[in-house]
């Protein structure tokens, strides 16, 4: 930024979430990389959180956390709610040196602590749902969420001061929803550190037993009904044949118990020779399973703005995802495939991976991190986030990306 009030400008945020641990996924990854971004421009940003001991060390450990910007408030007695009366209490006695507050997250009871902070001490506040205002998520365990909505999540979106929405898509998911705040677009962004990072495809290959010859598609996700493994499954199937060079590696933990229902949908569908199981991988073996890959796929039937298809997109792999994504920069930066969340468009956008060579795919995965590099750094969404918060204390007139109707 050339301002030179931006420039000048050091704010103390608070970013509140109910995790950053090992079962956060996407979610505690963009609240740690933002606030750790905008700490590296200068602001003050902290961390709130829900987590034990252990979650934070895993967070130092797995997302380069800095331990002393962080406080965590373990749930004990209210665990299912998310509600910690550590936390109640720094709302009420300690909150007040925040300049802005920026939730990621919503249906908690850190939406409760973050329309108190709102309430009791006049705190600019920012809400990023991060998809969760999505049809398809709000159907999923509807009726808690009409609790939370009337207990306090309707004061705490309505009258938060700005939305954040990581697509143009979530931009309208928050319209439909009838939330009339403004709203903020800010992408997810990658780390400089992820983006220049080099794996070894030939380790993962060796440690899975992978041949030269085989081809890679990369899922890794969380295993859970959303992602959409059970539609890949039956695509896959449908043209097993044309398949013979490639094998599916699902990296990521199970979710609800529905790893049992993908394994037993493999071998229902004689895929077992197809299909390795990896469990979740972080830091280097994670960035070994992106260079083992030649394709990743993402085929969700609901998400906000995946981390992981920038993540791949980063490591120079071109991507496969659906319409459920805000993803068609796929096909406008000719770096991968946007489909429909359904068999036939996965058995097409398939077809096309397997009619390309090794040189072809690369030529577009070399355009997907080329992509990265020039719009999705976490440094030029934490600007933005900087540029917002100055904007809500009225320091600045209201940028662009801010929309008001």
């Amino acid at each position: 930024m050339h301002d030179p009030f931006l420039n000048k400008m050091s704010l103390k945020t608070l970013h509140i979430t109910s995790s950053i641990g090992e079962q956060s996924f996407g979610l505690g990854h963009v609240a740690v990389s933002l606030a750790q971004s905008q700490n590296e421009l200068g602001l003050d940003a902290w961390l709130w959180c829900l987590d034990p001991a252990d979650q934070i060390k895993w967070a130092v450990a797995h997302l380069g956390l800095n331990e002393h910007k962080v406080k965590n408030f373990p749930c004990k007695v209210f665990s299912r709610l998310g509600y910690s009366h550590k936390m109640f209490l720094s709302v009420k006695n300690e909150a007040g040196c925040f300049d802005v507050v920026h939730q990621h997250g919503i249906w908690t009871a850190c939406s409760y602590m973050t329309k108190k902070m709102r309430e009791k001490h006049r705190i600019p506040t920012v809400i990023a749902p991060h998809g969760s205002l999505q049809k398809w998520a709000l159907k999923r365990s509807s009726w808690k969420k009409q609790m939370a909505y009337l207990a306090y999540e309707r004061k705490n979106l309505h009258y938060a001061s700005c939305l954040h929405a990581t697509s143009d898509e979530e931009i309208s998911d928050f319209r439909n929803y009838g939330l009339s705040n403004p709203i903020a677009l800010i992408s997810n962004g990658v780390s400089p550190s992820w983006l220049e990072s080099v794996g070894s495809g030939e380790q993962f290959r060796n440690l899975y037993s992978i041949r030269q010859d085989q081809r890679v598609l990369l899922f890794m996700s969380r295993i859970t009904p959303k992602k959409g493994l059970l539609i890949l499954l039956e695509a896959m199937s449908r043209i097993q044949s044309r398949m013979s060079k490639w094998l599916l590696i699902v990296a990521g933990s199970d979710e609800f118990g529905h790893l049992k229902e993908v394994t037993a949908l493999v071998h229902k569908l004689n895929l077992d020779n197809f299909v390795i199981f990896a469990g979740p991988l972080y830091g280097q073996e994670k960035r070994n399973a992106f260079a083992a890959a030649d394709v990743f796929i993402l085929p969700s039937y609901s998400e906000g703005s995946p981390m992981v298809v920038l993540d791949a997109l980063a490591a120079g792999v071109p991507v496969i995802t659906t319409q459920a994504t805000p993803w068609e920069q796929l096909v406008n930066s000719q770096c991968g495939w946007w489909t429909d969340a359904t068999i036939e468009g996965l058995v097409n956008a398939l077809n096309c991976v397997i009619d390309l060579n090794p040189i072809q795919l690369r030529a577009m995965g070399d355009r997907g991190k080329s992509l990265v590099r020039t719009h999705y750094l976490w440094s030029l969404q934490a600007e933005k986030t900087k540029t917002l918060y100055a904007w809500l204390m009225g320091n600045i007139p209201r940028p662009d990306f801010i929309i008001v109707d």
